[in-house]
């Protein structure tokens, strides 16, 4: 008998604060959306400084091949590499051909 009684007890109790424990599982489910979108958080932001990293050292590469680019390319630099491993040198006017096309 006195389970009944509880079992009424029980059911009249929750039907008289429905609110509060629905409030009370929306707070929990509240609570635990925000630990989950504050991890997110995190992750995201770790990911992107790792991608900023990448960006600053792969900006640093493209600066240094842009150097060497350069200095690959001077005029006098090209030209001592003709003269003394091809052994080129510059034409004479005496040595110029003239080619017409037909």
């Amino acid at each position: 008998m006195s389970q009944i009684q509880l079992e009424r007890l029980i059911s009249q109790d929750w039907r008289q604060h429905k609110l509060v424990a629905v409030l009370l599982l929306a707070c929990i489910a509240a609570a635990l959306a925000v630990v989950y979108l504050a991890h997110l958080n995190r992750q995201l932001t770790i990911a992107q400084d790792t991608y900023y990293q990448q960006r600053d050292q792969l900006d640093s590469e493209w600066r240094n091949l842009l150097l060497e680019q350069r200095a690959l390319a001077e005029h006098s630099r090209v030209e001592d590499i003709a003269r003394r491993r091809l052994n080129m040198q510059r034409p004479s006017g005496d040595n110029d051909i003239m080619v017409r096309p037909q």
